[in-house]
């Protein structure tokens, strides 16, 4: 995906914005990996946890596996995959969307945030989601197929890989050595960085989360 190809929407500053956030995202990926390959000596003897994110949205819900380290005793890393479902009915382009898709995350939490539980959290998402879509349309007067006053439904389907961008706070609680439990609340927007067929939905969102996770 080039600059050119964002350059030349409807709208010049929307393109540059959606490509800023897609090379920062990309970036950010590819500087995790470095440091994973560069300090794997060294990660071997951090702090590794394991765990699951579950969070919801007005539109859906968020599920992923994850694996980060501990750079220090305040600054984490984390990556994980997951899956969005998502059902925006009537709040997108069309009458009704739905669907869903698989993707990656990329995480930075700064722990001990104002006080010892609570944790700022930096993420950036993207998803490869396929959305089916209907729209509702009165019957055309020179159709044969329906009645006069009739609605009927068109469907299709999209292909859009989703960029979502989140700042949020988190509170972590350990009932148990090595258990780690936070609810979280967090803020972002969706951006569609590259769509195979009609727009789709697309905007601000806010997630209410829980993480549940193991800490060797």
């Amino acid at each position: 995906m080039t600059f050119k190809k964002f350059w030349t929407e409807n709208d010049p500053n929307k393109g540059f914005y959606r490509y800023f956030i897609f090379e920062f995202t990309l970036t950010m990926k590819k500087l995790f990996l470095l440091f994973v390959l560069l300090f794997l000596p060294a990660l071997s003897q951090a702090q590794v946890g394991t765990g699951l994110n579950v969070q919801a949205y007005p539109a859906g819900i968020i599920t992923d596996a994850y694996l980060d380290v501990d750079l220090s005793s305040n600054l984490t890393l984390t990556t994980g995959v997951g899956y969005n479902f998502t059902n925006r009915r009537d709040w997108g382009e069309h009458d009704n969307e739905e669907g869903g898709g698989p993707g990656f995350s990329f995480k930075i939490e700064k722990k001990g945030f104002i006080n010892e539980n609570l944790s700022l959290i930096l993420r950036s998402d993207i998803w490869f989601m396929d959305i089916d879509w209907i729209n509702e349309e009165p019957c055309p007067s020179s159709s044969s197929s329906c009645g006069r006053g009739e609605i009927i439904q068109n469907p299709g389907t999209t292909e859009v890989t989703v960029i979502q961008p989140t700042i949020g706070l988190g509170y972590g609680l350990s009932p148990r050595e090595n258990l780690l439990i936070m609810p979280t609340l967090s803020f972002g927007y969706e951006i569609n960085m590259e769509t195979k067929g009609e727009a789709v939905g697309e905007g601000a969102i806010l997630l209410l989360g829980f993480k549940l996770g193991y800490k060797q």
